[in-house]
């Protein structure tokens, strides 16, 4: 079973060990996917989670691993990911929603719906060559395995996290907050995944 205490004590013990090597690397995941509006999506997951499985099983940092998974399965899968996170944003906006409140409350469980069913994806396709949706289901495999509710517990606490960045203000400190945070909750995938592949 996952221990979510556990997961995110390692996981802020990783990230306080390496925060510019870490956000470093998601800033610029983050920056090719945004230029190549979404396209990239895929590639910068796997390369990231490349990067973060060895550095959560203890290996070297090597922030190279970030790149040359451009390939199209990773493509697919980023995009399939990515039209769900969109229409996830589009739900919470859209007329069947129309009190802010209600779309907040749509948009929050609809992430949290689709963060829990890809919440192994990309790690399982950075080690193995199997297709996104064999690798979808193996992830769901992985969620169940660590039970269905801690793993719900530990995303929609991610999640409310990462809602609390706009809060700050100040635009600069409102990116650095959802950059760090992002980071965590990056991690702590990283983790859970290598605590239950070894398990």
């Amino acid at each position: 079973m996952l221990e979510p205490g556990q997961v995110l004590a390692q996981s802020l013990g990783l990230l306080a060990r390496r925060p510019l090597g870490v956000l470093g690397l998601l800033a610029q995941a983050l920056l090719v996917s945004l230029l190549s509006l979404g396209l990239l999506t895929g590639p910068m997951q796997v390369g990231v989670y490349a990067v973060l499985l060895d550095y959560a099983r203890g290996g070297p940092w090597q922030p190279q691993g970030l790149w040359g998974h451009l390939t199209l399965r990773h493509l697919v899968a980023g995009w399939v990911y990515g039209a769900s996170v969109l229409a996830v944003f589009w739900v919470g906006l859209s007329p069947v929603a129309p009190q802010p409140s209600l779309a907040a409350g749509l948009g929050f469980v609809g992430m949290v719906a689709v963060q829990l069913l890809w919440f192994y994806t990309f790690q399982i396709m950075t080690e193995s060559p199997i297709p996104w949706p064999e690798a979808l289901r193996q992830g769901w495999g992985l969620v169940l395995r660590g039970g269905l509710l801690r793993h719900l517990g530990l995303i929609a606490l991610l999640e409310g996290l990462i809602l609390l960045a706009p809060l700050l203000g100040w635009l600069p400190l409102q990116f650095a907050a959802y950059l760090a945070l992002l980071g965590l909750s990056t991690l702590v995938r990283a983790v859970a995944y290598v605590r239950l592949g070894s398990a």
